[in-house]
C-alpha cells in the first residue's frame, strides 16, 4: 500500500515543485484529481486539462508530481514538459525516452537527485532496480536501432509506449504530460499530438494532456477525425478566486521575507487578476530587488521594472516571437494591436488585418491562432477581438512606443508610471464595486420554471407587506402568498456587454445581464423570452429620473440586438421612489431591492429547493392506462384525498370532475406510445396540487389562453374550459415529449 510522505513532519523536500505545499494555494481539488489517478482502483484513465494562460497548470502538474514521488509503493509520476526547443518531433520523443526512464529509475531507488542530473541513457541500466534490468536494456536496444533507421514514426510509436512496456513488466506509471499545444511547432513526418493522442487513449497506464485550453484539443485531433476520451475527465484549470489569490500573496510575501499590507496585497491580485503564475513572478522580483511592498507606488514602480525589462517583459516578448519571429513581421503586429487597441471598438475584420501585413491567407490564419491560443486576442474566422487584459495592454503600449514609435525609453517609462499610478485608485474602486454586485448573472441562471411570490418581484408592494417586518414573518409570509409568478427556464446567461459594449460606458460588466429562455413550453418562437436586468447604484431610493433612463438603456439594448421578447427587472439595493414605482407598473417592469434578491436567490438555492420538497406534507404518485373507465379510478383516489384535507364536498365533486377531464383528454388526444396516464397528487396545508401528464400529447395553440368560442375544438375545447372554471389554477405546459396539466385547488375553512 502507498504511504504519504507529505505531511507536515515528513521532512517533505521539493523536487520539481517552484512553491513549497504551503505556498500552493487554491488547488486541492486539482491536485486530488491528479494524485487519484495513482489508485490502482481508479476508473478514470486520465485528465484532459485545459489552462487558462498564465493560471499556473505547470506548477500544479509538478506539486503532483512531487506528492506522488512521495507516495511509496504508488505509481512512478513521470512529468515531462513538451518545447518547441526540440525543434524535431524526433528530438521531442528522444528527449521523452530518456525523461521517462530516468523518473521511472529514480522513483524506483527513491533517489530524487537522479531527476534533476539524467545520466546518460546507456548508465540507467546499471541503476535500474534488478527487476526492471531486463525490460530497461532491451527497450533501449531497441531504441538505439530504431532511432539510426529512417522510419520517423515507428520511433515515435516506440518512445510513446514505454509506459506500456513498463506496465507489462509491473512498473505502473502516471504521465503528466505539459504545454502539449508545443508538438504543433516541432518538425517531422509524424504528426506528434495525434500520436499522443492515440497513446494516451489506447495505454493502460492514466495519462494526463495538459495544455492551453484555446489549443490543446485542436493539436491532440491534428485535423483529423479526434480520437476518442470517454474514459478521460476533462478539467479546467482557471485563475485562482479573490481570497485564494490574497492568501497565495501574504504566504509568499512572509516566504521571501518582502514587506506588503492589505492596500497593496489586493492590488496586486487586482492588476494580474488572481493569476498565480503573475503573482508568484512578482513576489519573487520584490525579493530580488529588495523592495517592500506597502504603497501603490512601491508597486507600481516594481511593475513598470518587470513590464520593461524583468521577466514579465521577457515572458509576453518570447510569445510574440513564437508567433511573429521575423522582427519586421513582430512590428507590425504590435503597430496593428496597437492601433485597435486605441481604436476603442477592440474588433475588427480579419480581412483588414490580411491587407495591412501583407500577408498570404495561410500565414495570417497562423498569426491569429497564435494570438488567439495565448488568449492575446479572439479569432473567429471573420473578425478579430483583443483582450482586455491589463498585463497584456500595458506591455503592448509600451512595446509600439519603444519598437515602432521609436520614443525615448525614459519618456515612455515615466509616462507609464504615471498612468498606473493614476490607474491603481480605479482598480481598486472597480473591484470594491464588483465585492457589493448583487450577482444578477447567478441569480437568472438558477430560474427554471419556479413559482415564487409576487412580492419579491415588485418593490412597492414588497414594501408595503412586509416593511418592519423581522424575517421569520418575511418568510412566512412569502410562503402564504397566493400571487405567484412563474420565472422562465433560463437556458444562458451573460453580461449585458457581451452583446452590447457600450453598455459598459454607464456600469460595470458584472451590473447588467441578459438571460434567454422560454417562459413556458415547448421551445417555440412564441414562448422564447429574453430578461434583461440591472442594479441602479444609488446610496438612497433611487427615483424616478434614473429608473426612466434604465428602462430606456434596457429597451435600446433590446432593439439593437433584435430580441423579440423582453422582461425587464431593475434592482436598486435601498428600493424605489413611488413614483419610480409607478413608472416601472406602467411599463410591467419588474423591481427588486437587495433584500428581495437575496430572499429569491436563498429560494431558488439548490438546498431550499431540496428542503422544501423534503418539507412537503405528502405526495403520491398513480399511473393508469389510458381508455375503458381508468378515470373512475382517478376521481376515486382524488376523491379520498380531497377528504384527507377536509374539503367540502362541492369542492370534492369539482376536482373529481377536473380529473375525470383531463384524463379523458389525455387519452382522446395522445400519440403516446405506451398508453399510460401520469398522476401526481400533493398534499400541502392549503391546497392540493394536482398533476396529470402524459407522453406525447398534442395541445392545440390556444393551450396556455381559456378558449373563446371560436377557438374550441369540439368537446376538447370545453374541457379544458370546464378545467379552469373547476379549479383555481390550471397550467398546461407542453414538455420535452408530451404534455404536463397542473391543477390547483385552495382549501377554504
Amino acid at each position: 500500500m502507498a504511504t504519504d510522505a507529505t505531511q507536515p513532519g515528513s521532512g517533505f523536500r521539493r523536487i520539481l515543485g517552484r512553491l513549497t505545499p504551503e505556498n500552493f494555494v487554491g488547488r486541492s481539488d486539482d491536485l486530488r484529481a491528479l494524485t487519484d489517478l495513482a489508485l490502482p482502483a481508479h476508473e478514470t484513465r486520465g485528465l484532459i486539462m485545459l489552462a487558462a494562460p498564465a493560471a499556473g497548470v505547470s506548477e500544479l502538474l509538478r506539486q503532483a508530481y512531487d506528492r506522488l514521488f512521495r507516495q511509496r509503493g504508488g505509481a512512478t509520476p513521470i512529468y515531462f514538459a513538451w518545447s518547441r526547443q526540440d525543434q524535431t518531433t524526433a528530438t521531442a520523443v528522444r528527449r521523452f525516452l530518456h525523461t521517462f526512464l530516468t523518473q521511472l529509475v529514480a522513483h524506483r531507488r527513491d533517489d530524487p537527485a537522479l531527476v534533476h542530473a539524467p545520466p546518460p541513457l546507456r548508465d540507467l541500466i546499471d541503476l535500474a532496480a534488478p527487476q526492471d534490468y531486463e525490460w530497461i536494456e532491451r527497450l533501449i536496444e531497441i531504441f538505439e536501432r530504431t532511432r539510426d533507421g529512417q522510419d520517423e514514426r515507428a520511433l515515435v510509436r516506440l518512445c510513446l509506449s514505454a509506459p506500456h512496456a513498463a506496465a507489462a513488466r509491473g512498473a505502473r506509471t502516471v504521465l503528466l504530460f505539459d504545454d502539449v499545444q508545443q508538438v504543433e511547432h516541432l518538425r517531422g513526418e509524424a504528426e506528434l499530438g495525434a500520436e499522443i493522442a492515440h497513446a494516451a487513449a489506447h495505454a493502460e497506464v492514466p495519462f494526463v494532456l495538459a495544455g492551453l485550453r484555446r489549443r490543446l484539443l485542436d493539436v491532440l485531433n491534428g485535423g483529423q477525425s479526434p480520437h476518442r476520451f470517454e474514459s478521460f475527465d476533462t478539467w479546467h484549470v482557471e485563475h485562482l478566486n479573490d481570497a485564494e489569490a490574497r492568501t497565495l500573496v501574504e504566504r509568499l510575501a512572509f516566504t521571501h521575507n518582502v514587506v506588503v499590507n492589505e492596500e497593496t496585497r489586493d492590488l496586486i491580485v487586482q492588476q494580474f487578476a488572481a493569476s498565480p503564475f503573475y503573482l508568484s513572478l512578482f513576489v519573487q522580483a520584490a525579493q530580488r530587488e529588495a523592495s517592500a511592498l506597502t504603497s501603490f507606488l512601491d508597486c507600481q514602480q516594481l511593475y513598470v521594472d518587470e513590464l520593461f525589462g524583468g521577466r514579465i517583459h521577457r515572458r509576453l516578448n518570447a510569445i510574440l516571437e513564437e508567433i511573429a519571429p521575423e522582427l519586421s513581421e513582430r512590428r507590425a503586429l504590435i503597430r496593428l494591436l496597437q492601433e485597435l487597441a486605441q481604436s476603442g471598438n477592440n474588433k475588427s475584420p480579419a480581412e483588414a488585418w490580411r491587407k495591412r501585413l501583407d500577408v498570404e491567407p495561410d500565414e495570417l490564419f497562423r498569426l491569429l491562432t497564435g494570438l488567439h491560443g495565448h488568449e492575446l486576442a479572439s479569432f473567429n474566422a471573420t473578425y478579430v477581438e483583443l483582450s482586455t487584459d491589463t498585463v497584456w495592454r500595458d506591455y503592448l503600449r509600451a512595446s509600439y512606443r519603444l519598437q515602432v514609435a521609436a520614443e525615448p525609453r525614459a519618456l515612455v517609462v515615466a509616462e507609464t508610471l504615471v498612468e498606473t499610478l493614476k490607474r491603481a485608485p480605479q482598480t481598486m474602486a472597480r473591484h470594491y464595486r464588483r465585492e457589493t454586485a448583487l450577482g444578477l448573472r447567478d441569480l437568472l441562471a438558477r430560474f427554471n420554471y419556479q413559482r415564487v411570490a409576487a412580492s419579491l418581484l415588485h418593490a412597492d408592494r414588497f414594501a408595503r407587506m412586509y416593511r418592519g417586518t423581522d424575517p421569520e414573518e418575511i418568510a412566512l409570509g412569502l410562503d402564504a402568498e397566493t400571487d405567484l409568478i412563474r420565472l422562465p427556464q433560463i437556458v444562458h446567461v451573460a453580461s449585458a456587454a457581451s452583446f452590447h459594449p457600450p453598455i459598459l460606458q454607464v456600469c460595470d460588466e458584472e451590473r447588467c445581464a441578459v438571460a434567454h429562455g422560454f417562459d413556458a413550453t415547448p421551445y417555440t418562437d412564441a414562448n422564447e423570452i429574453v430578461w434583461l436586468a440591472a442594479e441602479i447604484e444609488a446610496k438612497h431610493e433611487a427615483g424616478r429620473a434614473i429608473t426612466e433612463v434604465w428602462c430606456d438603456r434596457l429597451a435600446q439594448l433590446a432593439h439593437s440586438c433584435h430580441f423579440k421578447r423582453v422582461r425587464l427587472l431593475l434592482v436598486a439595493s435601498e428600493g424605489f421612489s413611488a413614483e419610480a414605482s409607478e413608472l416601472m407598473n406602467e411599463r410591467e417592469v419588474f423591481s427588486s431591492t437587495r433584500q428581495q434578491l437575496e430572499l429569491l436567490t436563498a429560494r431558488l438555492s439548490p438546498e431550499q429547493v431540496e428542503e422544501q420538497k423534503a418539507a412537503a406534507p405528502d405526495e403520491f404518485e398513480m399511473v393508469i392506462p389510458m381508455g375503458g373507465d381508468a378515470e373512475l379510478i382517478a376521481a376515486h383516489t382524488a376523491e379520498q384525498i380531497a377528504r384527507r384535507l377536509e374539503f367540502q364536498p362541492e369542492a370534492i365533486n369539482q376536482i373529481k370532475t377536473a380529473v375525470v377531464e383531463a384524463c379523458i383528454n389525455a387519452a382522446e388526444y395522445s400519440l403516446s406510445p405506451e398508453r399510460k396516464i401520469y398522476q401526481r397528487y400533493r398534499l400541502e396545508s392549503d391546497k392540493l396540487i394536482i398533476t396529470v401528464s402524459s407522453r406525447g400529447v398534442l395541445l392545440p395553440a390556444s393551450a396556455n389562453a381559456a378558449p373563446t368560442g371560436d377557438e374550441t375544438n369540439g368537446r376538447r375545447g370545453w374541457g379544458l374550459k370546464l378545467i379552469r372554471d373547476l379549479m383555481d389554477e390550471v397550467e398546461f405546459e407542453r414538455v420535452d415529449d408530451g404534455t404536463r396539466l397542473r391543477m390547483t385547488k385552495y382549501l377554504r375553512r
